[in-house]
């Protein structure tokens, strides 16, 4: 089968969680089919051109024109409010051709699109999808599709449903899903879209981001189950940015009466603004600041990993992450992050709006003693020793080509007889 992986974001760019499950679903789907990734590129640009390329990893790329000021980035580019709303407004129009993206479907005989990250990239792949009749599967990690932020949040907290400004940008965007297939890495996001009334006419699967190979881990943490450092340290990795909840972290870890037993490692990236107030509010605690590191700089030393977000994350990879090297997770009563950490017993939640409630899970962690923390682990977490969160153990990747097959457009009659013949031959 010849599928095409959609994910409007791509190596080289910089990788968030799902641009990194599309590289990996790139990886793993090619061992079985045709695979090649359809994503946005500007005609001129130097790093991100339109036309074709096969990166290191051998992975062929196609870039499509993005007709808006700038690409599409997480790292978001500096410019004003007027500039940002223009690129805003075209991209709620659509600022990809769809006749561009028919002429690559085309031309590469594409039997079914596999779309990750995309919002940007409609209504012109819906489009192109239901007048080449090819199937479409749709694999959402975010609310992109209804809110063009993605995260569902703003200055004054988490949205409900979504809010005027957001019906208006995203009413090009959406789909009832008619004949496609979706794909939601938590029940919590699959129930944002309909109670949206978004793709409430597709066919839904919740599958959880338990993609990671073994072979792509750090072998030596696999299965940690021992304290790694001389003190009780809290780790924290990811962007430093306000809906992360980062700042209630520390404030967190700055009020508790035992902070001095403890160390708190921080690693991730932000505003330089945002980031020196984070150190402002840290002061003399013993809080390390790593910035942009490996994570497992973070898992191989952390005796608990804190996911303090503020917004209804769907499913964090380091969710999976953290349960798969042995740490235990402090995380928000938010978004999918409890269907992992509560359901599944990987670790503590606690609800951000109640005060102190961080401190409290924190301090109760510290209470129970760093070498106790590990020596009861399997007790206080027994979700954690036979946690299967890497493809091969939960059979990720059979599972969704299982899916995927299911989703082949069915054969003529003419080709339906020769495949017939070809299997009755000796």
């Amino acid at each position: 089968m010849r599928i095409c992986i959609v994910s409007q974001t791509f190596a080289p760019q910089e990788e968030g969680g799902a641009e990194i499950v599309a590289r990996m679903s790139a990886q793993e789907l090619s061992r079985h089919h045709d695979v090649f990734v359809l994503s946005l590129g500007k005609r001129g640009d130097r790093l991100m051109p339109t036309g074709e390329r096969v990166g290191d990893d051998g992975i062929r790329v196609v870039r499509v024109n993005w007709r808006n000021s700038y690409l599409p980035e997480h790292k978001k580019p500096s410019v004003g409010r007027l500039e940002k709303a223009r690129w805003h407004i075209k991209a709620s129009v659509g600022a990809v051709s769809a006749r561009d993206v028919k002429e690559i479907l085309k031309r590469e005989q594409v039997d079914l699109i596999y779309a990750h990250n995309c919002a940007r990239m409609q209504p012109a792949l819906f489009e192109a999808s239901r007048e080449l009749n090819i199937p479409m599967c749709l694999h959402l990690h975010d609310y992109a599709l209804i809110c063009p932020k993605s995260s569902m949040f703003n200055a004054t907290g988490n949205c409900e449903s979504p809010c005027f400004k957001c019906r208006v940008l995203t009413s090009r965007l959406k789909s009832d899903g008619d004949g496609m297939t979706v794909i939601a890495v938590s029940d919590a996001l699959k129930q944002s879209y309909l109670r949206a009334g978004v793709l409430d006419k597709a066919t839904w699967h919740v599958l959880r981001n338990e993609n990671i190979s073994k072979a792509r881990l750090y072998q030596p943490l696999i299965g940690r189950d021992e304290a790694r450092s001389d003190v009780f340290t809290f780790g924290y990795l990811g962007a430093l940015a306000e809906e992360k909840g980062i700042e209630d972290l520390i404030r967190a870890f700055v009020t508790m009466p035992n902070r001095n037993s403890a160390r708190l490692i921080v690693a991730g990236r932000g505003r330089d603004d945002y980031v020196a107030h984070l150190r402002s509010i840290a002061g003399d605690a013993p809080i390390t600041f790593l910035g942009f590191r490996p994570p497992e700089d973070v898992y191989g030393v952390a005796d608990a990993i804190v996911l303090p977000s503020h917004w209804r994350e769907p499913q964090s990879l380091i969710l999976i992450e953290a349960a798969v090297y042995g740490v235990p997770v402090i995380a928000t009563r938010l978004g999918g992050t409890p269907e992992i950490v509560e359901e599944m017993s990987t670790g503590w939640c606690y609800d951000p709006g109640i005060p102190d409630a961080l401190s409290d899970k924190m301090e109760k962690a510290l209470s129970i003693g760093h070498q106790t923390w590990w020596a009861e682990r399997d007790h206080l977490f027994p979700g954690i020793r036979n946690f299967k969160g890497t493809a091969e153990d939960s059979r990720y990747y059979e599972r969704l080509n299982a899916l995927l097959l299911k989703m082949q457009r069915p054969l003529t009659h003419h080709m339906q007889a020769f495949v017939n013949i070809a299997q009755e031959k000796p």
